[in-house]
C-alpha cells in the first residue's frame, strides 16, 4: 500500500510530502488492521482509530464523504443541541468571549437548511461569531502540534468538511478543549447548530 508507506514516512519527516498528498488516505485504510498500522504507534492513535471505525459504522460511506442519515426531531436531538450549546458557551467563556453569556441562555429554534442559507445571504438574522471564534482558536491550538497533523487533517477533511466533526475525529491528537461529540452525533442525524443573538439554531437538512 504505497500511500500507507508514504504516511508512515511522513510521520517521521513531514518535509517528505505535501500535506495534500494524503487526501485519499482514508480510502486506502479500509480495515482496522490498516488503521492500526497507520496510527496505533502514535499517542492518541488507538482512540482515533475507534472514532474512525465508529463514524464509518454510523453512516454510509459514499466515495470520500460520509453521508448523514436524516432523522425526525425527537427529545434526543434537542438534548444534543442543548448540550452542544452549553459546550460552546463553556469554551467561549474560557476564551473570555462575551458571546458565551448570550449563547448560554438562548433557546433552541428549529430551522430548515434552505431557510438558514437565505438568512445567511440576506443578513436578516443577528448571527454571532461564535463558530468563527472557535475555528480561529482551533488553528491557534493545533499550530503547536506535530506537523504531520496537516496531512492527516486533509485525509479527514475528505471524509467530512464539517469543522465540528473534523475536530471530534482529530481530537485524540489535537486535544482541542471543546466537546464536539454532540455536534457530530447531530450531523449523523442530519442536523447542525449555529448561534444568533436570540436563539441556538438547530438546522435541519432538507436537501
Amino acid at each position: 500500500m504505497a500511500l500507507l508507506d508514504d504516511w508512515l514516512s511522513y510521520v517521521d519527516d513531514p518535509s517528505r510530502f505535501d500535506r495534500y498528498h494524503f487526501e485519499s488516505l482514508m480510502l486506502e485504510l479500509e480495515t482496522r488492521k490498516h488503521l492500526e498500522i497507520a496510527f496505533s504507534h502514535l499517542s492518541g492513535g488507538l482512540e482515533f482509530i475507534e472514532r474512525i471505525i465508529w463514524l464509518r459504522e454510523q453512516a454510509a460511506f459514499n466515495g470520500t464523504y460520509l453521508l448523514s442519515k436524516p432523522k425526525e426531531i425527537n427529545s434526543e436531538i434537542i438534548t444534543l443541541a442543548e448540550l452542544y450549546r452549553d459546550c460552546v458557551a463553556d469554551r467561549l467563556s474560557e476564551l473570555g468571549d462575551d458571546e458565551a453569556v448570550i449563547i448560554r441562555k438562548n433557546p433552541i429554534l428549529k430551522i430548515l437548511k434552505s431557510q438558514y442559507k437565505q438568512y445567511l445571504k440576506s443578513g436578516t438574522l443577528p448571527f454571532l461569531e461564535a463558530m468563527d471564534t472557535i475555528g480561529d482558536d482551533e488553528i491557534r491550538v493545533s499550530s503547536k502540534k506535530p506537523r504531520w497533523r496537516l496531512g492527516l487533517h486533509e485525509a479527514v477533511y475528505m471524509m467530512t468538511t464539517v469543522p465540528e466533526v473534523t475536530r471530534y475525529i482529530m481530537s485524540p491528537f489535537l486535544h482541542y478543549p471543546l466537546n464536539d461529540e454532540p455536534a457530530t452525533k447531530l450531523w449523523l442525524m442530519g442536523y447542525r447548530v449555529d448561534f444568533t443573538e436570540d436563539s441556538t439554531l438547530l438546522i435541519m437538512d432538507d436537501a
